[in-house]
């Protein structure tokens, strides 16, 4: 049920409109001044507001200022009803960011009609929002998806090595290559996750936003942001590596071709002298799983558990 607050010091109009108003089915709450107004509009959160200007205390216009200046602006339309009919106080609620104007004696007939294109249009904006938060979801799902699949057909093309015998040797600059390919995607990826973030702040300034709807925005911001950020990370690094070591993957791969992407990455960052805590940054897990994949990671390369990993992996640069 569409619920509607009435604030007006005025009895008798209040009782007049909340009748008129009731017997149309919508919720009415009523308050006779400005300050308890403010009190029941932050409390339940109505669908429109109906208020007078002149009040004793505080007055229409504070009431409307007061909203705005709340977390998230005003979250519903605001509409004033005053029998001030000059020309310079319809400018001056207008310009406040009040929605319509309605000028005491009106019928119910006016009343309901500026009540339903308010509705109306602020309803219009909310589907358009979910319209839009729908298709930004869609979009970045189908991307995250396709990078999975990039990253899952790298990975077996890295299993697949393991079957071939050391002929393998001079295509694995091509392997290389296409490593680049997909981080190159990657980059692209994020500039794309980058533009969504963008639509999204930009739905966040927009006027008439609810609350949840903000919530909801920030919230699918956020992730994105998160996204964009742990992308940028594995992007930059496995680029600079590659640049500065070229085919220290590709005979790692020769020896050890049961490594996983994930590994490639931690013998990497060891090999540059990265701690676990930056490793764990690079991939975006806890430092304590960063520490478990070391473990694991001794044992694909028969290092002993006693062994200094770090100088194992500097001496392989040197093996041809």
């Amino acid at each position: 049920m569409t619920k509607i607050l009435i604030i007006d010091d005025t009895a008798q109009l209040r009782e007049d409109i909340s009748d008129a108003l009731e017997l149309e089915g919508f919720e009415v709450i009523t308050a006779e001044d400005g300050y308890t107004g403010l009190q029941i509009a932050n409390e339940h959160l109505p669908d429109l507001i109906l208020c007078d200007i002149m009040m004793p205390g505080i007055d229409g216009y504070e009431v409307l200022q007061l909203l705005k200046s709340n977390e998230g602006g005003l979250r519903f339309p605001f509409i004033f009803i005053t029998a001030l009919a000059e020309r310079e106080n319809f400018r001056s609620g207008m310009e406040l960011g009040a929605d319509d104007y309605l000028i005491k004696p009106f019928t119910i007939s006016e009343l309901f009609k500026a009540i339903d294109i308010r509705l109306s249009k602020h309803r219009s904006v909310e589907n358009r929002i979910k319209s839009q938060i729908e298709k930004i979801e869609n979009e970045l799902e189908n991307r995250i998806y396709e990078l999975k699949m990039q990253i899952e057909n790298q990975k077996n093309v890295i299993e697949d090595i393991s079957t071939l015998n050391v002929e393998v040797v001079g295509q694995l600059n091509e392997k290389e290559a296409q490593l680049m390919h997909e981080a190159l995607r990657s980059i692209e990826t994020n500039i794309a996750l980058q533009d969504i973030a963008k639509q999204l702040s930009e739905e966040l300034q927009k006027k008439g936003t609810s609350e949840e709807q903000r919530r909801l925005l920030s919230d699918l911001k956020h992730k994105i942001q998160k996204k964009s950020a742990l992308l940028n990370s594995l992007t930059a690094f496995q680029l600079k590596f590659n640049q500065t070591y070229p085919n220290f993957i590709s005979r790692l791969f020769v020896l050890f071709p049961q490594l996983t992407q994930q590994d490639v990455i931690i013998i990497s960052a060891i090999f540059i002298n990265l701690n676990t805590n930056q490793i764990a940054v690079i991939l975006g897990i806890s430092p304590e799983s960063v520490r478990k994949s070391k473990y694991r990671l001794k044992k694909k390369l028969g290092v002993d558990k006693d062994e200094d990993l770090a100088n194992f992996i500097h001496e392989l640069n040197g093996i041809n």
